[in-house]
């Protein structure tokens, strides 16, 4: 359970780097959206294919990862377009905040390893 088939990858993997100020996640991956009911039956925060692909990527090119996701679908059922769409403002707000921090922790050396979850 939780293993990517072919990856030969763990089922939970680190990606070692946080900023300060900004929360840690676990994601899951997988090949569908995960919404309503079946958003409980996971073992992550969140629910995120593309993150999976860039930390492959970078696992194979011994590259430090940080992903700033946001993330629009979630325990609220998605069952139109506005249901996806309610909170990309909130959204595009935040990441850019993130992208702020990420920012000042790269140029003053703040960068640093994320703790355990």
């Amino acid at each position: 359970k939780g293993v990517t088939p072919f990856s030969n990858l763990p089922a939970t993997i680190d990606v070692g780097m946080a900023i300060d100020g900004l929360p840690t996640a676990s994601i899951s991956t997988g090949a569908n959206v995960i919404s309503g009911e079946h958003y409980h039956a996971i073992d992550a925060d969140m629910v995120d294919m593309e993150t999976w692909a860039v930390m492959r990527a970078c696992h194979s090119a011994e590259v430090p990862m940080i992903g700033l996701r946001g993330i629009s679908d979630g325990a609220h059922p998605v069952a139109e377009y506005s249901d996806w769409t309610r909170y990309l403002h909130v959204i595009d707000e935040r990441l850019g905040a993130a992208v702020d921090r990420l920012e000042t922790a790269l140029v003053s050396g703040r960068l640093h390893p994320a703790l355990p979850r």
